[in-house]
């Protein structure tokens, strides 16, 4: 358990002998889960501090109408609704489920706030974790009132080169999973990717975007 705890932002800092001597001072249990299986539902309470140590998770939100858009993946060892453990509304903003089996680390809410006020590197990891997820949820509102796939497509190439750096730009998802993050249909999706090659904004292959003219890519957005 240890070795992928020691690779979470939570405990970034703390050495093996560290975190060993702080979860003997706290319960914690581990909790498999099986791919496919609902994990939670939106509005349900979040009551216990959630670490994912193997597998993969996802969260959607889903209209009145049944349909679903994807916020976001979780990778091991990222902790799971880490913003909404505390607050006066501290419930699950999407439905969390499992693309794959895996397993996840449980410490109840109490027990977790005595980690926080046993280790206060813990408490500062927690704080930019929260402080994280706000920024990416800004993010993802900026990003959800764009308007058209273009615009979300420029968005969204936009901010990888900016993580990156250069015009190159890895990309690890298909095109089916970036039309479930932009909200549309794969074919819709790769209609305007065609389109966008034809005007030669970019090049777009399997696993790399080469951006060949920014400045038609900014006046997307009106930049």
């Amino acid at each position: 358990m240890y070795p992928i705890l020691l690779n979470s932002p939570l405990f970034r800092g703390l050495t093996s002998e560290e975190l060993a001597t702080l979860f003997g001072q706290v319960n914690h249990q581990i909790r498999h889960f099986r791919s496919g299986e609902l994990l939670a539902q939106a509005g349900d309470p979040v009551e216990k501090a959630l670490i994912l140590m193997e597998g993969r998770l996802q969260g959607e939100m889903v209209d009145f109408a049944g349909n679903s858009l994807k916020i976001e993946e979780l990778d091991p060892p990222q902790m799971v609704a880490a913003a909404f453990l505390f607050g006066p509304k501290g419930n699950f903003p999407v439905f969390l489920s499992a693309k794959t089996d895996g397993k996840i680390l449980v410490i109840l809410k109490k027990d977790f706030t005595g980690m926080l006020s046993f280790e206060p590197r813990v408490m500062v990891n927690y704080l930019n974790i929260v402080s994280g997820k706000a920024q990416f949820l800004s993010g993802k509102i900026a990003f959800l009132s764009l308007k058209t796939i273009k615009e979300k497509i420029a968005y969204f190439l936009l901010q990888r080169m900016k993580k990156h750096g250069g015009s190159s730009v890895p990309i690890d998802q298909t095109q089916t999973n970036l039309a479930d993050l932009f909200g549309v249909t794969r074919p819709s999706l790769s209609r305007t990717i065609l389109e966008m090659e034809k005007q030669d904004i970019f090049i777009w292959s399997r696993d790399l975007i080469v951006i060949k003219d920014l400045k038609k890519l900014n006046s997307i957005l009106g930049r």
